[in-house]
């Protein structure tokens, strides 16, 4: 999602919302300008960031924030909005995230391979790969697993950080994955283009429970015994144990471009508004309430709104097997520089 919003990892309830390039830190209903993000590195030449700046991926984690940026810029962040570091990732960015336990950065990307850098985005480690593009990466909350899921339906479960070795594949979906999210330490909840929400037993790795939608879902987060997903103009609050149940919903005005939980607040991003909802303990949301202070910095017209893909449309076979070759081949030689870089040390 280009234009977002993301619940940090502090304590402090705070959000923070990307329009543009343009990164802002929401707080107590009170949103103030973080950081402007995508600018190109010096030493980097410019043909190798070809596309707009405008932010595409924000995650956070004990050292700070990390960026990206549609035209391939990574940028690292102090919780204060110092610049730290900027590189530019090997392929266009999809999902960022920050492990749990080594603090390093994870990177998905088109391509459908994943790397991992420091903080200060040096030491680049090639991860995983898939065949197709990759939608969505989460880690564990414990950070010993990390979760792709990609443009073929699949779900990819590896073991952090020797990816090579998975530890299943989920498969169930008809359409392409675009979100996961762990509903306990053994459940995982994933959303798809053919409209369904499914929950993952990762100790026997089979499809416990299907629900389907007449939208499609377009994000999914956890909250304590319940999943909150939206479409584009819903909000709606499941159980996390049966996602046939239906706890409450609301239509949002204005539509929904991206949506974060952070304890029991809801933080939607909508084309020309930040709304926050209330979650009872019964998992029913309350009223919208406007954010108006401070938003007046927000430049709306900047806002890109990412669409989900088409569903697929049936191919030939011609010139899919010389790819997957090359592709696999890619991936083992990654995966042996990969397992050296371990044998070495």
């Amino acid at each position: 999602s280009m234009a977002l919003v993301h619940a940090t990892c502090r304590e402090d309830a705070a959000f923070l919302v990307a329009v543009g390039t343009e990164l802002f830190r929401l707080s107590g209903g009170v949103l103030k300008h973080f950081a402007t993000c995508g600018e190109v590195p010096e030493s980097v030449e410019g043909k190798e960031c070809e596309g707009a700046a405008f932010i595409s991926g924000v995650a956070s984690g004990r050292d700070g924030v990390v960026t990206s940026s549609n035209n391939k810029v990574l940028e690292t962040w102090s919780w204060s909005g110092e610049h730290l570091a900027s590189t530019v990732a090997v392929k266009r960015p999809t999902a960022v995230q920050v492990s749990p336990t080594d603090g390093r950065v994870i990177v998905s990307d088109k391509a459908g391979d994943a790397y991992s850098y420091t903080f200060k985005l040096t030491d680049r480690h090639y991860l995983l790969g898939h065949v197709s593009v990759v939608m969505d990466c989460i880690m564990s909350r414990d950070g010993k697993y990390i979760v792709t899921c990609d443009r073929d339906e699949k779900i990819r479960v590896s073991h952090y950080p020797n990816c090579y070795n998975v530890q299943s594949y989920l498969m169930g979906h008809t359409e392409f994955v675009h979100g996961v999210v762990h509903a306990s330490d053994a459940t995982l909840a994933s959303i798809g283009g053919d409209c369904t929400l499914k929950l993952w037993d990762l100790t026997t790795d089979t499809c416990t429970s299907t629900h389907t939608s007449p939208a499609a879902f377009t994000s999914i987060s956890y909250i304590p015994s319940f999943l909150l997903l939206s479409t584009a103009d819903t909000l709606s609050i499941y159980s996390a144990n049966n996602p046939n149940n239906q706890i409450s919903t609301v239509t949002v005005p204005g539509g929904v471009a991206s949506t974060a939980v952070s304890g029991g607040t809801v933080a939607v991003l909508t084309l020309s508004a930040i709304l926050l909802y209330s979650i009872s303990n019964e998992g029913v949301l309350g009223e919208a309430v406007r954010v108006e202070e401070g938003v007046e910095a927000v430049q709306w017209s900047e806002m890109v709104v990412s669409k989900l893909p088409e569903r697929k449309k049936p191919a030939g076979v011609k010139g899919f097997q010389a790819y997957f070759e090359r592709k696999r081949k890619r991936i083992e030689d990654e995966t042996a520089k990969a397992e050296a870089k371990i044998a070495a040390s």
